[in-house]
C-alpha cells in the first residue's frame, strides 16, 4: 500500500509548530510531509487523532496512513546493516581466503 503521507519521527517538530505551547494532552511525535510536499508537526491529541501542525493551524491527516507510517518508522529505525556472529565468521573467512568468492566462468 502506497501511503500519501510520509513521517520521520526523529524530525524536529518544534519547527514547525513554532514557540507556543502544544494543545492541551497533545503530544507531537516528529514531522509529517504530505504527498503535495507541505510538511508539518505531527501531533496525537488528546482525543487520540493524528493531526499535521504548522504555527497553530491544525490540519486532519488519514489515520490509517498515520498509523501505518509509525509503525514503518519504527521498523525502519530497527532494521540496516547489522552484524551478527554468524555473519562476522563469513566475513573473516573470506578475508583469509582473499575476499569474496569469484563466480566461475563456463569453459
Amino acid at each position: 500500500m502506497r501511503t500519501s503521507i510520509r513521517i520521520k519521527t526523529r524530525a524536529p517538530w518544534a519547527l514547525y509548530w513554532g514557540p507556543g505551547p502544544l494543545p492541551s494532552g497533545a503530544t507531537a511525535h516528529g514531522t509529517v510531509t504530505r504527498a503535495d510536499g507541505a510538511v508539518g508537526a505531527l501531533l496525537r491529541l488528546s482525543s487520540g487523532l493524528y493531526v499535521q501542525a504548522n504555527a497553530g493551524a491544525i490540519r486532519s491527516l488519514p489515520q490509517r496512513e498515520v498509523e501505518v507510517g509509525l509503525a514503518a518508522s519504527v521498523v525502519g529505525r530497527q532494521g540496516g546493516y547489522t552484524t551478527s556472529p554468524a555473519r562476522a565468521a563469513a566475513s573473516r573467512k573470506n578475508g583469509l581466503l582473499g575476499g569474496r568468492p569469484k563466480l566461475r566462468q563456463p569453459e
